[in-house]
């Protein structure tokens, strides 16, 4: 009995530091919103945009920027971006208008083959601030990946919070 209990109480003080998140205030100076990511994720930031890859680098997340005035102009840049970067992808239906912790955001989601593995590509058009500046989060993951990784992205996704 005694056993269990210490193994218990090691699991509830070690629990924490396995959840524990790497949070970025964006941008860093004068931030509008925060974004958490995995502790094992690789993060890279840049002026305008921020880079996150799993431990295991199946998922690889790019925060960034978008120059546009409205959610309608900032969602075509979006697609743009991604259609000239990930060249054949094949979107799902039309975009979805939802929610990121309060903030309107627009969800596009998509396929594509990527030197023959098929890729799920999935991103999210926000403006933290009544729309002042928007932003795009995106992720490109192995559909096979999903399963092992879904939760992660989508703890992510429900991460960010306006300031």
């Amino acid at each position: 009995m005694k056993t269990s209990l210490i193994f218990s109480l090691i699991a509830l003080v070690l629990a924490p530091a396995l959840r524990a998140d790497q949070v970025f205030n964006y941008p860093a100076k004068k931030p509008i919103f925060s974004i958490a990511f995995p502790d094992a994720w690789k993060i890279e930031t840049g002026d305008q945009s921020l880079s996150a890859s799993s431990a295991d680098e199946l998922v690889n997340m790019e925060l960034m920027a978008l120059d546009a005035e409205e959610a309608a102009s900032a969602l075509d840049d979006a697609k743009e971006s991604l259609e000239e970067e990930l060249k054949g992808i094949k979107w799902l239906g039309e975009p979805e208008k939802g929610e990121l912790n309060g903030l309107k955001a627009t969800f596009l989601n998509g396929n594509v083959t990527l030197e023959g593995v098929k890729m799920a590509v999935n991103c999210a058009v926000f403006a933290p601030k009544a729309g002042d500046t928007f932003f795009m989060l995106f992720n490109v993951v192995p559909l096979e990946s999903l399963k092992e990784h879904g939760d992660e992205i989508e703890k992510v996704l429900k991460s960010i919070k306006g300031k």
